[in-house]
């Protein structure tokens, strides 16, 4: 018998999707619509010089990530021009997007540079990226490319398809750029009013946030935590401003109502292990973060 969809397994076991978000707050898209293979970046045929220019920035800037893009397969935004967007994600973001002939131009971009300025050159509205890559699960793309293409309904600028985000157990899971907001578990049916909500500055569906990828995941942990207790999906209503940890856990800092409150944050194994990927027979324990908040800083009614 075939292994089951891992997505499926997961809601089965009641894993929660809290503080599970991709950890990296500078993230460089490079189009590319081609089939991709289950190592999407590290596979694509750009040439040496470009693999070892984004093996540079990625020495210099550990938090870098790379994303494959495309509007669909085989189809390109702009057909004979290759876009890449650089995006530092979090309160102070900054969007720079390119337009390049070839992939061989990429080298010569100043990413660097562009992630750690100040601000956006131009003004943003915010990114849907959809995982879809088939190749790393069965999930992303059975489910990804559903929601994937209600998000290109909803909002064809905004939406792309991306390669492996991470987390495909939580798959359809799709990550919002620039402010961070990792999703699992979305449908087509969300899309029209998760991309409304991130236009007006708030979050869509506090069960579906897995986290901010700015954020390490205990802070992602304490915030949503916060976030569900208060009911508040202002993108700018709770901030984690500061994590310290231990041996046996996290305590994070955190902002919201112009009030401080520190949380203290655990990481457990919690229910049956079961396989975490698609094509796996490998039962693999779940973890799970348990949020508790000082006595002077507990959330009240």
């Amino acid at each position: 018998m075939a292994p089951a969809f891992c997505s499926r397994l997961a809601r089965s076991h009641g894993v929660s999707p809290m503080g599970t978000a991709t950890e990296a707050a500078r993230w460089l898209l490079i189009e590319d619509p081609s089939p991709w293979s289950t190592d999407a970046v590290e596979e694509a045929g750009w040439g040496r010089s470009v693999h070892d220019a984004i093996a540079e920035w990625t020495k210099t800037m550990p938090d870098l990530r790379v994303q494959l893009i495309r509007r669909g397969l085989e189809r390109w935004d702009a057909p004979g021009r290759i876009r890449c967007i650089a995006v530092r994600a979090g309160p102070r973001p900054v969007v720079r997007k390119w337009w390049l002939g070839a992939y061989e131009d990429i080298p010569a971009l100043q990413v660097p540079k562009a992630l750690r300025a100040s601000a956006s050159e131009t003004d943003s509205g915010p990114l849907v990226l959809t995982c879809v890559n088939g190749r790393r699960d069965a999930c992303c793309a059975k489910w990804g490319r559903p929601v994937a293409q209600a998000a290109a309904d909803a909002a064809p600028d905004a939406a792309w398809q991306t390669s492996h985000l991470g987390g495909h157990r939580f798959a359809p899971t799709a990550l919002v750029l620039p402010d961070g907001t990792h999703y699992g578990w979305l449908r087509p049916d969300d899309m029209a009013d998760l991309v409304e909500a991130h236009r007006h500055g708030h979050l869509y569906d506090l069960e579906r946030v897995r986290g901010a990828v700015h954020q390490p995941r205990p802070v992602q942990a304490a915030c949503l935590s916060l976030r569900r207790h208060l009911g508040t999906t202002a993108l700018a209503a709770v901030q984690g401003v500061g994590v310290k940890a231990t041996d046996a856990h996290w305590t994070v800092r955190t902002q919201a109502e112009s009030k401080r409150r520190t949380a203290h944050v655990w990481q457990e194994q919690r229910g049956t292990p079961f396989p975490h990927s698609c094509g796996s027979d490998e039962a693999t324990p779940e973890t799970a973060w348990r949020v508790t908040w000082r006595d002077a800083d507990a959330p009240g009614p």
